[in-house]
């Protein structure tokens, strides 16, 4: 894309890594802080743990862990994730463990300005963190959205000019008719952020396609209903499999979101051009014609003269001369008569001698 281009994608690079940056770093103070949070009220232990026991009461032939392995599989399939094993923890001493991938992925909601609310800080330390972080992260967010927008916008400004000299070539649409290239651009632009994206989580979460859909949608437009979530732990991933995936979930957000604000503006941009042009149609031609112009000051409105040299006595200014009272800006000029003609007429008996040539 020439200089500009290049100089865009150094500065794109250096944003990106300053914010992957803070996004580990984010994480590791997160987890720290929130390690051993998760302290689940007695009066909802004891609930939980009542109702599980009259069910095995009641059926002889399920065990307690096939039941908590039940509902742990009911609420992955209802919500992405669980947290029955944090209510009912097999052993009573043991803490909480915070996966440190599951706290790098909160901290990308937080600098995204997503927020599922999948997950959230309770201690005091961690809220005054997440605080801070956002405040930080968030700008450095915004910045980069606005470097990928510029460069996604130069994209989409190529497509369109190819394909409308594709069309200029095959058909007699001119060149400067921008609304197929226009067209084409949005059309693989959303088909590259939402249909391929869809099907990808389609296949990795097991959603149907119409909430992988709906998840995209409602994940570029930043709303994080939280009530699909990606990327969290699960039996068919590795660690490495895992950090992969959420990385990639968050460069789609990244070019996602850039590429829907820019969408969004040049909507609104193109919306504002329109309602111009039908204002001004709306415009009564009188009004137009008649609406006054600037005038310098000390300088004569000709117009002005011309329309009171005509109104005055009804009737042009005579004695040889067109001009205006009272010193105003002479508006016709006089014929000059020449020593020449003066002497013709002379010869011809057009005046006599004492008359004054005219």
């Amino acid at each position: 894309m020439g200089s500009d281009g290049a100089v865009g994608w150094k500065q794109i690079t250096v944003v990106f890594c300053v914010l992957v940056a803070i996004l580990f770093v984010g994480a590791g103070i997160f987890k720290a802080l929130e390690e051993t949070f998760y302290d689940p009220a007695v009066e909802r232990v004891q609930d939980v743990e009542e109702t599980l026991a009259e069910f095995v009461t009641n059926h002889s032939d399920v065990t307690h862990d096939q039941v908590v392995e039940l509902l742990r599989k009911i609420d992955i399939a209802r919500h992405g994730y669980s947290d029955i094993e944090d209510v009912l923890p097999k052993n009573t001493s043991k803490t909480h463990s915070l996966d440190y991938m599951e706290s790098w992925y909160f901290c990308m909601t937080i600098v995204t300005t997503i927020g599922y609310g999948h997950m959230g800080p309770l201690t005091d330390a961690g809220k005054v963190f997440c605080c801070i972080y956002a405040l930080v992260g968030i700008p450095v967010w915004i910045i980069l959205l606005t470097l990928v927008g510029a460069q996604l916008s130069d994209s989409t400004r190529w497509m369109e000019k190819r394909v409308s000299e594709l069309l200029a070539r095959v058909t007699r649409i001119p060149k400067k008719f921008r609304a197929p290239g226009l067209i084409t651009a949005i059309a693989f632009m959303i088909t590259a952020f939402f249909f391929i994206p869809a099907l990808i989580f389609h296949k990795v979460e097991s959603w149907t396609y119409l909430d992988a859909i709906y998840f995209c949608v409602i994940t570029l437009t930043t709303v994080g209903f939280g009530d699909f979530v990606p990327a969290l732990p699960t039996e068919k991933m590795n660690t490495a499999s895992n950090v992969a995936y959420k990385i990639s979930v968050f460069l789609w957000i990244t070019v996602g979101l850039a590429f829907l604000a820019g969408s969004l503006e040049r909507i609104g941009t193109a919306l504002k051009l329109l309602g111009e042009k039908m204002t001004d149609m709306d415009l009564d031609p009188l009004e137009i014609t008649n609406r006054p112009t600037d005038n310098v000051d000390g300088q004569t409105n000709e117009a002005l003269d011309i329309q009171s040299n005509h109104d005055l006595n009804g009737a042009d200014h005579r004695n040889g001369s067109n001009n205006v009272a009272n010193g105003r800006t002479q508006t016709r000029k006089e014929k000059e008569i020449k020593p020449q003609e003066l002497a013709d007429w002379g010869k011809n008996g057009h005046y006599r001698q004492g008359d004054t040539a005219l």
